[in-house]
């Protein structure tokens, strides 16, 4: 007995040695690594600003090159739309793999499905969507953007009562990544039945969200849906969301899909009945907080953790 606990010890510190040893040479060759100037790995920290008025959108100093009042057509492939202001105008992209940089459109909407094909490729880069001078809004304005298989990089939407739409996988609109953007999504004027949000997938292909703020404001009893909302009885396939800052609405958060929702954070008493509404059986990954914000979307104070505990997501 005591010869077999005599080389079970041996094998635990033999193990044990092994482990030490493996422990102290990867520490050298870390250490060798930094010496020779070769990157070593940071590990990665949780995020606590988040994007901004005035860190999306065309730039502070921006002005345009040309302005136009009405509706911009682009139906060539690869064609690049830069230093432009759309007034009271839309934009329709006609053809695949368009780019837009540094545009501002004032009262008027991104569409880049056309005639029943979506055009696929569309990168959107500092792009700004807001009200024009004297505008009106109504509950039954278009999305600022839509329709699929877009990029949307420093976009912001600002004061119009719809953000992004994600849509038409059944029309061809393949995946859609938006990151490091800014939506607020405010009550129209003309408001009878608003089923406003920041982002809303309805038919959506897969959509990846990182870096986003998406705030939403009601006014009065004008109320809206919710910030994000990608449900699960409308047609979408899945998320996959790291960082996403969500503040208004009923539930700031509703999401049906399968999907990993990462870095999620929650304004504090933001909500006007829960936090998120979110069928947690179909989350493979999970982590979100409470917080308070200061005015620069500066991640204050974190109040508490937000356990994925509902099943809802509809």
């Amino acid at each position: 007995m005591f010869a077999i606990a005599a080389r079970t010890a041996d094998r635990l510190h033999g193990r044990t040695a092994r482990t030490i040893g493996a422990g102290i040479a990867a520490t050298i060759l870390m250490l060798t690594s930094a010496a020779i100037g070769e990157e070593v790995p940071a590990r990665p920290q949780a995020r606590t600003s988040f994007p901004g008025p005035s860190t999306t959108g065309v730039p502070l100093d921006w002005k345009p090159a040309t302005t136009y009042t009405r509706t911009v057509r682009i139906s060539k492939r690869g064609a690049v739309l830069e230093d432009v202001r759309l007034v009271n105008a839309d934009l329709i992209i006609a053809a695949d793999d368009v780019t837009v940089r540094r545009v501002e459109i004032q009262g008027g909407h991104i569409l880049n499905e056309t005639n029943g094909k979506c055009n696929n490729g569309l990168l959107l880069e500092d792009v700004s969507l807001v009200r024009a001078p004297g505008q009106t809004t109504t509950d039954a304005d278009a999305p600022a953007v839509a329709t699929g298989g877009y990029i949307a990089r420093r976009v912001k939407i600002d004061g119009l009562p719809e953000g992004f739409r994600v849509g038409g996988r059944s029309r061809g609109c393949a995946a859609v990544r938006i990151e490091d953007s800014y939506v607020k999504v405010t009550s129209p004027e003309m408001c009878r039945d608003w089923h406003g949000d920041g982002i809303q997938g309805y038919d959506g292909a897969a959509l990846t969200v990182r870096n986003v703020t998406l705030h939403m404001v009601e006014v009065g009893t004008c109320g809206g849906t919710a910030p994000f909302f990608y449900p699960h009885s409308q047609g979408n396939e899945s998320v996959e969301i790291d960082g996403l800052l969500v503040q208004g609405g009923g539930a700031p958060f509703r999401l049906g899909t399968p999907g990993s929702v990462l870095g999620l954070r929650i304004v504090q008493g933001s909500w006007g009945y829960r936090p998120i509404d979110v069928r947690c059986s179909a989350v493979n990954g999970w982590d979100a907080q409470i917080v308070t914000i200061d005015a620069s979307n500066q991640q204050a104070t974190i109040v508490r953790t937000q356990p994925c505990n509902t099943d809802g997501g509809s």
